[in-house]
């Protein structure tokens, strides 16, 4: 298993009007965050407002790999009316995100269409999907799908069935245990029934999305079990540190098998 850590949600900031999120020197010093803490990679959010030319020389220099970045029209999977825009923004995010070596995108579904029923709003999924899968394909890329906390996904059924239905090797899900803990727990027995189609992993304590130290999961348990199933793709800690960062990075570092 390699591990990373996400660098918006470790150094995100609050300011008057809401989040202040990093801009390329929190991106650069993420990096060196993970490198200290002996983590191979780092994952971010959005390629747009970031200097690509900086932080791919910073992962060259440091040894970090970017191992995921938010898509441009992340938000839009799940509304029809935004598919185009989506498959749009997506091809124009792969170039950008090969240019820091990154060769997986997310997509969140954030702003699906609330205004029709699940099984619409699926179709809509699935055929955005559809689009999408051939152009990862041939970029050699893959789409990361994240369910979210109060978001549309309401069990991991419903989100791997999607991925199922899509049959690329290309379309994965991004299966975040702290999301996961809130829409509906089972985390270990989950990700054995559906680790083909794991294409990432997220991790953070619940329910207050702290250090993986902290609250009801047991990490070393979930860790050891992932790692004794084969899994030896990313695991990135994504948990907020608004104080004792450094501390609380480490803390996280001595649950994560060797």
């Amino acid at each position: 298993m390699k591990y990373s850590l996400c660098a918006d949600i470790m150094f995100v900031g609050v300011g008057e009007k809401g989040p202040v999120w990093p801009d390329t020197d929190g991106i650069i010093e993420a990096m060196k965050l993970a490198k200290e803490n002996g983590l191979t990679g780092i994952e971010m959010f959005d390629l747009q407002g970031r200097d690509l030319a900086r932080i791919a020389e910073a992962s060259k220099e440091l040894g970090i790999e970017v191992r995921a970045c938010v898509s441009a029209g992340a938000p839009f999977l799940g509304n029809p009316e935004k598919t185009d825009e989506l498959v749009s923004l997506f091809t124009e995010s792969i170039p950008k995100a090969k240019q820091i070596g990154c060769d997986k995108l997310i997509l969140n579904a954030a702003e699906y269409a609330k205004d029709l029923s699940e099984q619409e709003v699926l179709k809509a999924m699935e055929d955005a999907m559809k689009k999408l899968a051939p152009i990862a394909e041939k970029e050699g890329v893959t789409v990361l799908v994240e369910p979210l906390t109060d978001g549309f996904f309401t069990s991991s059924k419903q989100a791997f069935g999607l991925i199922e239905s899509v049959g690329s090797e290309n379309v994965k899900l991004l299966y975040d245990i702290f999301h996961f803990q809130n829409i509906e727990g089972k985390i270990t027995e989950t990700i054995k029934n559906n680790l083909k189609w794991i294409g990432d992993i997220h991790g953070a304590g619940a329910p207050m999305r702290a250090e993986l130290t902290v609250g009801e999961l047991d990490y070393p348990f979930i860790l050891n079990t992932i790692k004794d199933l084969g899994y030896d793709g990313n695991f990135c800690l994504e948990f907020f540190t608004f104080q004792d960062r450094e501390a609380k990075v480490k803390a996280s570092c001595t649950v994560l098998p060797e």
